[in-house]
Parts: structure tokens; C-alpha cells; sequence
């Protein structure tokens, strides 16, 4: 699951999407890579990194997500912590097993 999903949904959306499970609640967030924005060289120039914290909205729990790429910005490296890496059928069943509970 060494891969960003590209957004299919929203047209003219170059973003990548990671999905990651925070560990203590087990809610389930979406975090957005803009591969033309958000990505810094690394150090040895030999390729890109990104880094991103997010919070959880209804637990409020921080997850760090960091993905090394090479230079055609294929993912190389994934590391969460925090939390584990899921893919979008856990988000999307999160998303729904929260909305039904709020109805």
C-alpha cells in the first residue's frame, strides 16, 4: 500500500490522498498531498518528502504522516505515527459508520 490515491471524485484535483487509522480512537482521516506544493527536495537531492499532521475531528487525536518519494515522485517510504495506514474503503466505512450514528 505504498501509494497516495489519486482523487477520482473531484475533477482538476491533482492530490494525493493517504488514509490513516489513529490508534487511541480509531477514527479513520484523510490527509491531502498536493504533489506540486507540499513536496520539499530532500536533503541528498535524490528525491522528495512531505510531512503532515493531522487531527482527528471527532477524537481530536494527532497522527503524523511522513512519505518519501524518489524523483519521478513514486512513493518509496510511508511512516505513520500515531496512527496505521488504511486504505479509502476503511475511510469511507468510518465516514458512514459515523454518519449513521448521527442520525
Amino acid at each position: 500500500m505504498l501509494s497516495g490515491t489519486p482523487a477520482s471524485a473531484a475533477q482538476g484535483d491533482i492530490g494525493m490522498y493517504y488514509y490513516v487509522k489513529v490508534r487511541r480512537s480509531g477514527e479513520v482521516v484523510r490527509i491531502r498531498v498536493n504533489p506540486n506544493n507540499d513536496l520539499s527536495l530532500t536533503d541528498d537531492e535524490s528525491g522528495y518528502f512531505v510531512r503532515k499532521v493531522a487531527v482527528g475531528t471527532r477524537s481530536f487525536e494527532r497522527v503524523e504522516l511522513e512519505v518519501t518519494y524518489d524523483k519521478n515522485r513514486n512513493v518509496t517510504h510511508i511512516e505513520v505515527q500515531g496512527g496505521t495506514l488504511v486504505d479509502q474503503a476503511a475511510y469511507e466505512a468510518d465516514q458512514a459508520a459515523h454518519s449513521a450514528q448521527r442520525s
